[in-house]
């Protein structure tokens, strides 16, 4: 299951990029031991709120969260909790998994897959 990590983040500062590499590190134990992938994606389409991450599957719908600070530990853990669950949820919509809490607030999309 991989977590999506937008490589572009933030984009209105002069350390564009750093916030990826910054995440990284943040969850590459963490990551590692729950059988998390991380990918790096141009964009989640989130820039009004930095801080992007989202979760993708085969056939379930992408979600994104927004303002995730690679600084708070509690972030890096939430993140890597909710893609388990996500992962282990047959349709991936978060109505049939449990958001974590630190995540709740800041669920900011979820996007169908299209079909045909």
């Amino acid at each position: 299951m991989p977590l999506l990590v937008c490589r572009t983040c933030p984009r209105d500062t002069r350390d564009a990029g750093s916030f990826g590499a910054d995440l990284d590190r943040a969850v590459d134990d963490l990551a590692r031991r729950r059988g998390v992938r991380v990918r790096h994606v141009p964009c989640l389409g989130g820039c009004p709120r930095p801080g992007n991450a989202g979760l993708d599957a085969m056939g379930k719908p992408r979600v994104r969260f927004s303002d995730i600070d690679p600084a708070e530990p509690g972030d890096a853990a939430a993140l890597v909790e909710a893609a388990a669950r996500y992962d282990a949820s047959p349709s991936g919509l978060p109505d049939d998994w449990q958001v974590p809490d630190p995540l709740r607030a800041r669920l900011t999309a979820v996007t169908p897959k299209r079909v045909g």
